[in-house]
């Protein structure tokens, strides 16, 4: 079975802003549910190994071994409209492939609300006092 893929970087870019997410010790998976407007019917993929995580040969693996991991764990689910994003660690090479089975088949159901975007830690303390120290004359 093949699954869908993302290919436009605003797909991808949706999925980390409005998803939810599910971290393990070897990827992030970002999900965000499609709406009945959107028509794309199913279940859709995108992978993301930055150059943090080696080199070209290296990244090429850990898509390969997330890709056939994506079609084992997510064949039942293939039908749900939604879009998920893996982002790949480097810990994807040496994990086991069926505890990466195991967490991409559980990273749809229990990714959590990410924290709203809106305010930062910054804006929501109390303002500091604005006194000023008097200046010698």
């Amino acid at each position: 079975m093949r699954l869908a893929r993302l290919t436009q970087r605003k797909e991808f870019l949706a999925a980390a802003d409005k998803g939810r997410r599910f971290r393990s010790p070897a990827f992030t998976a970002q999900v965000r549910d499609t709406t009945p407007e959107e028509e794309r019917g199913g279940l859709r993929l995108g992978l993301t190994a930055s150059r943090k995580t080696g080199n070209a040969v290296k990244r090429n693996r850990i898509r390969r071994r997330l890709r056939a991991a994506a079609a084992q764990a997510l064949r039942d689910q293939a039908a749900r409209p939604c879009d998920i994003v893996i982002v790949a660690r480097p810990e994807v090479l040496g994990a086991d492939f069926q505890a990466l089975v195991a967490d991409l088949s559980i990273a749809i159901d229990r990714a959590r609300p990410q924290k709203p975007r809106g305010a930062s830690s910054a804006d929501r303390r109390r303002p500091r006092d604005k006194r000023v120290a008097p200046t010698p004359a």
